[in-house]
């Protein structure tokens, strides 16, 4: 297999990409992704989204990894884990017997590690005793994308390794793995006076990014116009 982390990268990330998103906003656009969710909407109407790929019916876990400390508080990875696999198991892409607690892959993955080892995915579903990994690489997470407005954003990559057939199954043509973006679009900046109500943003934009992914796997209901366009 020859699929492995990427290396921790300092400077690019998020801060690299959000002018970007800034720029193709009004289009409808995330720049890098595959997705064009405002525009789809209007041309194909309200209705179910097939999944991008089925997962097969094995020993599955999911790992986030967050190799550029992305996330402002370490529980966010876990609750980005979570919620995939809570999402996996609710819409039956895998029953809940065969999927391993996201929480338990992690802290494997942090008792596996030191500093300056990082541990190969391959290495970490074997330990868990998975023969599938669904891994999810956090590329940036903020609360504003030009520093005083709200509107948080988080973007990773996610791709499915087979262990058992010692490959990449998904995404088939990208072994970067496929961009995923999870936005909040409408936040009220009272939010934003307090500590207390930032985590509270934060934990929504976890569990925002964490339902988009699971979304590559199972069909879902399109999502919803005014939530895109900022009107809700």
């Amino acid at each position: 297999m020859h699929d492995s982390r990427r290396p921790v990268r300092r400077s690019a990330g998020l801060r690299s990409l959000l002018p970007m998103l800034v720029a193709t906003a009004a289009a409808g656009l995330l720049v890098g992704c595959n997705i064009v969710v405002p525009v789809a909407y209007v041309l194909e109407g309200p209705g179910t989204i097939p999944a991008a790929y089925e997962l097969r019916q094995t020993s599955t876990a999911v790992f986030v990894d967050d190799p550029t400390n992305a996330f402002p508080r370490t529980a966010l990875r876990s609750m980005v884990g979570v919620q995939i696999t809570d999402g996996l198991i609710a819409n039956k892409a895998i029953p809940s017997n065969l999927m391993v607690d996201s929480r338990d892959v992690l802290a494997l993955s942090r008792a596996l590690e030191t500093s300056n080892d990082r541990v190969s995915i391959e290495r970490i579903g074997r330990e868990s005793g998975v023969e599938q990994v669904i891994y999810v690489s956090l590329d940036g997470f903020a609360l504003t994308l030009d520093g005083f407005t709200p509107r948080p954003t988080a973007v990773c990559s996610v791709k499915v390794l087979d262990l058992a057939m010692g490959s990449r199954v998904f995404p088939a043509d990208d072994p970067s793995g496929l961009e995923v973006v999870g936005q909040i679009r409408e936040v009220d900046p009272v939010n934003f006076q307090s500590f207390a109500k930032r985590r509270r943003v934060e934990d929504d934009l976890a569990m925002r990014l964490g339902r988009n992914v699971g979304e590559l796997f199972y069909e879902h209901e399109r999502v919803d116009l005014g939530e895109n366009l900022g009107i809700r």
